[in-house]
């Protein structure tokens, strides 16, 4: 019988079969005669250094072979390989690893970042919540939100609490928005399954038993309540117990039936039309208040610049009084020294003609001059003004005549 030959090229490998189904390996770059056999070639699985194979071998032992790698899927020893990604995980999440040694399984917190590669015998917790539904935002579905990458920063989550009843049997929908962080992971993973729907359950709680001790009225009256952390010691005790702490609870709101919700707006829409009304009055009174400060600003204004006018006017008018009054000083003082000049050269004069007729009588009286007769003669006759009689009678003949 003629023997055929077959070609395994370098990077590949094949398996080789006879008639009684025996299997060789061939590994490439080889030429192999084939005799009654059957050629097959592998599969090549690559893994990059983001990658790693899961290999699963014909003995039932498997293994994860962390990239970059490559490996033949020889089925003469392996079952199956298989290419899968690591797991990233950045620095606000967590993965809960699990692992098999003997009869005892332990667990582990894988913190990010990093780039994780399970061992064949580990495998990851799956995390099984209530999730959000998107169309309805405050309902939770049960088993929607499946997950295995933990989150670890602080987060929110938006509840309506249904079929809350007020004492006077008042149906409402309240909505809240609850603020969380995972304290304790370790505590979260032995004490629930689902914290989501322990925080349901107890906020529902909390606000069935405030809303059960009061009128809808009361209830309107006393919503700021419901931001007060210590309005809700069931979810506070709850969290804490299963490792989480409740940062703070913020009231969004709430909806009652549809004929309560009309009367409710009449009423709302009655008392802000009133209180529009009130403000527009204060605001108008305000204005008014405003307008007359104004003009009690601007009239008293008005009369400090009249008064600071009348002050500057009265300034200039005894200003100009002062320049008048030195003016006529300075006048009267020029005077006066020009009178005194004047009398002072007079007396100057006078003097002088004192001294002179001195002088002439003093050489008069040297050279034997009789100065008595000089004197008397040189003085004009007298002639008297007036005649005074005194005596009984008259006479001009026998009378003296007395001169005045």
């Amino acid at each position: 019988m003629p023997i055929f030959s077959a070609v395994v090229s370098d990077g590949q490998q094949a398996l080789a079969f006879n008639r009684g189904g025996r299997g060789r390996l061939v590994v490439g770059p080889r030429r192999t005669g084939v005799f009654r056999e059957q050629l097959e070639y592998l599969n090549r699985r690559v893994a990059s250094q983001y990658q790693y194979l899961a290999v699963k071998y014909r003995d039932g032992k498997k293994e994860h072979i962390p990239g970059p790698q490559e490996m033949f899927e020889n089925r003469l020893v392996v079952e199956s390989i298989q290419v899968k990604n690591a797991i990233a995980l950045d620095a606000n999440h967590v993965l809960i690893v699990y692992k098999q040694n003997g009869q005892e399984i332990t667990r582990r917190v894988v913190r990010g970042p990093t780039l994780f590669i399970p061992d064949a015998q580990e495998w990851i917790h799956d995390f099984d919540w209530h999730g959000c539904d998107l169309s309805n935002l405050g309902r939770w579905i049960p088993h929607a939100h499946k997950f295995t990458k933990l989150s670890n920063v602080p987060s929110q989550i938006y509840l309506n609490v249904r079929d809350v009843r007020t004492n006077d049997d008042t149906l409402l929908l309240v909505k809240l928005m609850v603020f969380y962080e995972l304290s304790d992971i370790e505590t979260m993973l032995n004490y629930t399954h689902d914290p989501i729907a322990d925080f349901i359950n107890a906020v529902s709680s909390d606000i069935i038993a405030i809303a059960s001790q009061m009128s809808y009225e009361e209830f309107l009256q006393q919503t700021h309540q419901l931001n007060q952390l210590a309005s809700y010691p069931q979810l506070t005790s709850r969290a804490d117990r299963i490792g989480f702490k409740i940062k703070k609870v913020f009231y969004r709101g709430y909806q009652a039936s549809s004929a309560l919700q009309a009367t409710h707006d009449e009423a709302v829409e009655k008392r802000t039309k009133l209180k529009l009304y009130r403000e527009e009055e204060e605001q108008q009174q305000h204005l008014q208040e405003f307008k007359l400060k104004r003009e009690k600003k601007r009239t008293k204004l008005k009369q400090e610049m009249e008064r600071k006018i009348q002050e500057h006017t009265q300034e200039l008018e005894r200003l100009k009084q002062d320049t008048v009054i030195v003016k006529e000083k300075l006048i009267h003082e020029a005077s006066l020294k020009k009178s005194v000049a004047e009398v002072e050269a007079k007396l100057e004069v006078e003097k002088a003609q004192h001294l002179q007729r001195k002088h002439f009588l003093s050489r008069l009286e040297s050279l034997g001059v009789d100065m008595t007769k000089y004197l008397v003669g040189i003085q004009p006759e007298f002639v008297p003004e007036k005649e005074i009689v005194v005596g009984p009678a008259f006479n001009t003949a026998t009378t003296p005549l007395i001169p005045v």
